[in-house]
């Protein structure tokens, strides 16, 4: 099992505005792929990050409260 690390909220708040980043962009990467295999590679990597994103707004919403 990976160790967790104990990450600072300005540390946090950046992992988070990486993944929002990352989720603005892939769209377009998306409708600019020509393979099929790369064009579903990239929409199961939305998937994660939009998971993470969701899981970690929670957790972070949920400690500065």
């Amino acid at each position: 099992m990976i160790a967790q690390p104990s990450l600072t909220q300005p540390e946090w708040a950046l992992i988070l505005e990486l993944l929002e980043r990352e989720r603005y962009e892939l769209p377009a990467e998306i409708h600019h792929t020509r393979t099929t295999d790369v064009r579903e590679d990239l929409r199961r990597r939305m998937e994660t990050v939009d998971s993470l994103l969701a899981r970690l707004r929670r957790a972070t919403s949920g400690a500065a409260a």
